[in-house]
């Protein structure tokens, strides 16, 4: 189950809706399993480059929430 709902807000992110796409960023960002998705941090690191700055600077805090998981509280 996790899977498909990491999966499913990866797809969101490829919609061309913008604040569905923020929302799905967003979420993977909050969702612990999204570490265990490499689909779900390859495309975060590509958001990150993203020309729509909202998308871009949603996807970078994302991977900072999640960066947290991987090493710890960096805090």
């Amino acid at each position: 189950m996790k899977k498909t709902i990491v999966e499913n807000l990866v797809k969101l992110t490829y919609g061309s809706n913008n604040d569905v796409k923020i929302a799905a960023i967003n979420a993977l960002g909050d969702y612990k399993c999204s570490i265990e998705q490499q689909d779900a941090i390859e495309r975060l690191l590509v958001l990150c480059n993203d020309y729509n700055r909202e998308i871009a600077v949603a996807s970078i805090y994302s991977l900072s929430k999640l960066a947290k998981f991987f090493y710890g509280d960096l805090t």
